[in-house]
């Protein structure tokens, strides 16, 4: 497992040194001038295709130049990037990049001191590879650009797909309605990555995040080391035999698998967690085999005394619910079909089919009929499509009890918001209890106060009259000796 678990959240961004020279070179971009030097191939930055790749031959540099001042910087990396670091050369101003591992990155210019700088530069480290660069002036940032959010420290929901396009297939509906329309906290993590070993193709990374991002996920997606291998059996078990042999000759067993995942539960501490068909759909290994990790993963993630590597700081965690694609045993039946009006009006099949548009590389593929429908007969509902149906979804593991009325993923279970409000509703209610407490007690302590003024005077009052009425006795006895004493010297 020690060589799986550093990759987690973002992969080790390692590319082999090109044999072309490194080269200088200006370009205009629009009404930006963009000068690099330490890349092959420079023009590729601002050519408008990401396929086309500039890499730094040892340490690099951009600067980029625009009159009028620059708001913001798009950059579609073509590895995941190590830190790099942006300057404002007029501010005397430089801010941290990269350190995210984003492959594509927004970088907020304005944020950097007051005012629109005119001129940025950009230090990449040696092995940086970058697909396409793009420069935007003050509220000049399309929609498509991506303003990746760092991936949750509590997710609602954590969807997890094998490969890239998984989850605009056989989850279809599942992302822009919970994202979207009930507005959870959303996670996605991935069996594979498309960056080296397997079926490589970097073009799917790029893929999968423009397809997250057009139904509506905000939160970056994690992938592990796994290379995208294949095996495919309609048998269970050769299925994940096959998937196991595959990844076995790559140098990973199914503990990697299991390993991975539980990090994956104690790190995201999803209250709900959505997955795979245990017979792997039409019998992909991989999604076979991910299915069958994530079944131990469950029990790993809770038990206090299993422990995983990467995953220190980490406690244990049990997720409340586990629903996998077409689990046979309490079954729920999904609906995707209604238009909502967060959605523009369309529905959440609609919106994940123009995800799946997404994924170009793949529309060769008997996918895209399954998806999208023949022509003549286009698929316009989820319910439409009857085989590995996106609409069914079993309940594997519940600790909240099984649904009743079904169709929600969160019956019976409170999203952290609504617990996060919860609490400090139940705060808010301690403090105006303890407010109301301390308030009897000052007057409380007011009245005792008050009660023990009025005896006080009641005692000096007594005392005063108890004072006077002694000094009339005594004035009395002294007049009555004093007549008396009169008395008996008139006798005399």
């Amino acid at each position: 497992m020690g060589r799986t678990m550093g990759f987690f959240v973002v992969l080790a961004a390692v590319l082999a040194c090109c044999a072309l020279p490194a080269l200088a070179a200006e370009a205009r971009y629009g009404d930006s001038a963009v000068a690099a030097e330490g890349f092959s191939s420079p023009g590729n930055l601002t050519d408008g295709d990401r396929t086309a790749v500039a890499s730094a031959q040892g340490p690099a540099r951009v600067t980029v130049t625009r009159e009028g001042g620059i708001a913001a910087l798009y950059i579609e990396f073509d590895r995941v990037p190590q830190p790099w670091t942006l300057t404002d050369p007029a501010a005397g101003e430089t801010a941290s990049c990269g350190e995210d591992g984003f492959l594509h990155e927004y970088v907020d210019v304005s944020a950097l001191g007051e005012g629109l700088t005119e001129e940025v530069v950009l230090d990449f480290p040696e092995g940086a590879a970058i697909g396409e660069l793009y420069v935007f002036s003050e509220g000049e940032l399309p929609d498509w650009v991506q303003v990746w959010e760092p991936p949750c420290d509590q997710a609602d929901l954590l969807l997890i797909s094998s490969h890239a396009d998984d989850e605009q297939l056989f989850f279809a509906g599942v992302l822009p309605y919970y994202a979207v329309e009930r507005g959870l906290n959303v996670q996605v993590a991935y069996l594979v990555q498309y960056f080296e070993g397997g079926y490589a193709d970097r073009r799917r990374t790029h893929e999968q995040l423009d397809g997250l991002w057009t139904v509506g996920v905000r939160s970056y997606p994690v992938m592990p080391e796994f290379p995208d291998l294949y095996a495919e059996s309609k048998d269970r078990e050769t299925a994940l035999n096959q998937a196991l042999a595959a990844y076995e000759g790559a140098g990973y067993g199914y503990e990697d698998f299991v390993d991975y995942l539980t990090w994956c539960l104690r790190r995201f501490q999803p209250l709900v967690v959505v997955s795979h068909d245990l017979d792997g759909e039409y019998g992909h290994g991989t999604h076979v085999l991910c299915a069958a990790a994530l079944g131990d993963a469950l029990e790993r993630a809770a038990d206090p005394s299993y422990t995983v590597e990467g995953g220190e700081g980490l406690e244990p965690w049990q997720v409340e619910k586990t629903y996998l694609h077409l689990y046979p045993e309490n079954r729920i039946v999904m609906d995707w079909d209604t238009p909502l009006e967060s959605l523009g009006g369309r529905t959440p099949f609609q919106v994940t089919q123009e995800g799946f548009g997404c994924h170009e590389s793949q529309h060769w593929t008997w996918f895209y009929r399954w998806i999208y429908g023949a022509a003549g007969s286009p698929i316009e509902r989820a319910a439409d499509i009857r085989t590995y149906s996106p609409c069914l979804y079993g309940l594997y593991d519940t600790q909240v009890g099984p649904d009743a009325a079904g169709g929600d993923f969160f019956e019976n279970v409170e999203t952290w918001a609504q617990r996060a409000q919860a609490e400090a509703e139940r705060l808010a209610e301690e403090q105006r209890q303890a407010e109301e407490r301390a308030q009897a007690e000052r007057q409380a302590q007011l009245e005792a106060q008050a009660e023990a003024d009025r005896q006080a005077r009641e005692r000096q009052a007594q005392q005063r009259r108890l004072l006077l009425g002694g000094a009339a006795l005594l004035g009395a006895a002294i007049a009555a000796g004093a007549a008396a004493r009169l008395i008996r010297r008139r006798r005399r």
